[in-house]
């Protein structure tokens, strides 16, 4: 019964002094990270160190490492350190900077502000919770540096969730504004994104009072950005260089606003592209543009000439949707365009097709990595293609805003704009009697309308290899492409 008491008194004790020495030892590592912090030339006013939440607190730092970085308050909670960083002697307590791995349940950032290069980027209050950064290299940035610095941390980078808030970017030298309300990321993975989730972008130039574009929703999942933060994590990179292909599975756009459509009263429902994989090497995407609508106010000079046109024309506003379809099929060796459908009522239907055969690894890795000079090196060849043009009104509206404009009626500009196309004889190209007959299809159609189909059927397949063929003095355009026209009601 004594021993037991003894055992217990002992335990009173030794947690007593524990408890009593644990805010000294939580001030002594706060010092030390100030201290190590500080020694690489960041300022921080203070340093909170809390053990049993394993939590930092960092209030106004600033730090002129890259760019002029600027937080006011930068607090980590769960933190955690990796073995390796440990055994070689680097730990938190030794003071954090760039570069150092981080890993950490929960961490909060307000007040942040970068500027790098005239770039200014404000951020209210940005959030993270599940997040694990390797150690990173921050050697040998380049001129880019902020950007260079960026895209290493993506790479390595991973994140349960983001969340940013309250966003303004202002662009060097003019000032002009991009604004974000609300930007979340979901199942960041070094690269590969879960889900975004965008909320309130507005742009607005630096003299306007009002945004001059506005989109209030923005959604993507399946995002791939490992080849853009491989490329523009090299001190090599440069504006205009390839930055490589950007994945996605899923996108929509929507609550299209702002100055510059009301100006010339445009709107736009949604923007929207899918993309799905059958197997590695098979993908079928598609992309749609609806509910755009071309309805001039009379406000401002420009808007009132279009507005002129469509009434000479016979409309009010014009509306337009696009769809556009196509596939990829690395093992058959194709890129197809299944249905390019530009369409408007009361307008026309423009659908274009089209096949690339033979395409080659060269093809595929100048697709990949955003390298157009590379398809050059590919067989890759033009297997066919196909223009279909149907009027459904639009010749003979545009025929009677020109005859508007100059005093002759419809006919006298269909038999004019005619003659015209007939008597074309493109410079360079050998003038061949199937082209003559294909510029007279031309002709009829804008004659009588109808629906007017151009074919392209190369034999064999023209090679994107031989595109400088075409620049050569006198090509046969329609032997080289297997050309046709036909016309049909």
């Amino acid at each position: 019964m004594r021993k037991s008491v003894v055992v217990t008194a002992a335990v009173i004790v030794i947690v007593g002094l524990g408890a009593a020495a644990l805010p000294l030892a939580e001030e002594y590592s706060a010092r030390q990270i100030k201290a190590g912090i500080e020694a690489g030339g960041t300022t921080v006013d203070a340093v909170d160190v809390g053990f049993f939440g394993r939590r930092i607190t960092l209030r106004n730092l600033h730090s002129r490492q890259v760019g002029d970085l600027s937080i006011g308050r930068w607090e980590a909670s769960g933190l955690s350190w990796p073995l390796g960083e440990l055994l070689r002697g680097r730990s938190p307590l030794s003071g954090l900077q760039i570069g150092d791995p981080l890993q950490a349940r929960h961490l909060e950032l307000t007040d942040l502000r970068i500027v790098d290069d005239g770039a200014a980027w404000n951020i209210a209050s940005l959030v993270v919770d599940g997040l694990d950064l390797e150690r990173y290299d921050t050697t040998g940035l380049g001129p880019l540096q902020f950007g260079t610095l960026a895209a290493r941390i993506g790479k390595a980078l991973s994140v349960a969730r983001f969340e940013q808030k309250q966003t303004v970017y202002s662009t060097p030298g003019q000032g002009d504004r991009i604004a974000i309300a609300d930007f979340t990321v979901a199942n960041f993975d070094h690269g590969r994104i879960g889900a975004i989730a965008l909320e309130g972008l507005e742009s607005t130039p630096k003299a306007a009072t009002a945004p001059v574009f506005r989109m209030s929703d923005l959604k993507v999942t399946g995002l791939d950005l490992t080849r853009p933060l491989t490329a523009l994590s090299s001190a090599a990179w440069r504006p205009g260089m390839p930055i490589g292909r950007i994945g996605v599975d899923k996108a929509s756009a929507s609550g299209f606003g702002g100055e510059g459509l009301t100006r010339y009263g445009i709107s736009l429902g949604s923007i929207t592209t899918e993309t799905t994989h059958e197997g590695k090497d098979v993908s079928r995407s598609r992309t749609r543009i609806e509910g755009f609508v071309l309805a001039p106010p009379l406000t401002g000079l420009e808007a009132i000439q279009v507005r002129l046109v469509l009434q000479m024309m016979g409309l009010k506003e014009a509306r337009l949707g696009f769809d556009c379809a196509g596939s990829e099929d690395r093992p058959k060796a194709e890129l197809t365009i299944d249905r390019c459908l530009l369409a408007g009522p009361d307008l026309a239907e423009i659908n274009f097709t089209a096949k690339l055969v033979h395409t080659d690894d060269a093809f595929w890795k100048a697709i990949d990595e955003g390298d157009s000079l590379a398809l050059l090196r590919s067989k890759a060849a033009l297997g066919a293609a196909r223009l279909v043009i149907a009027d459904k009104g639009l010749l003979e509206r545009a025929l009677k805003a020109f005859g508007t404009t100059s005093g002759r009626t419809v006919p006298e500009m269909r038999a004019l704009v005619a003659r015209e196309v007939r008597q074309f004889q493109p410079s360079g190209v050998l003038i061949t009697e199937e082209l003559t007959k294909l510029i007279d299809t031309v002709a009829r159609f804008v004659e009588t309308g109808g629906t007017l189909t151009l074919d392209a059927k190369p034999d064999p397949p023209v090679g994107l290899d031989k595109a400088s063929y075409f620049r050569i003095p006198g090509p046969d355009w329609v032997n080289l492409l297997g050309l046709t026209a036909t016309l049909s009601k």
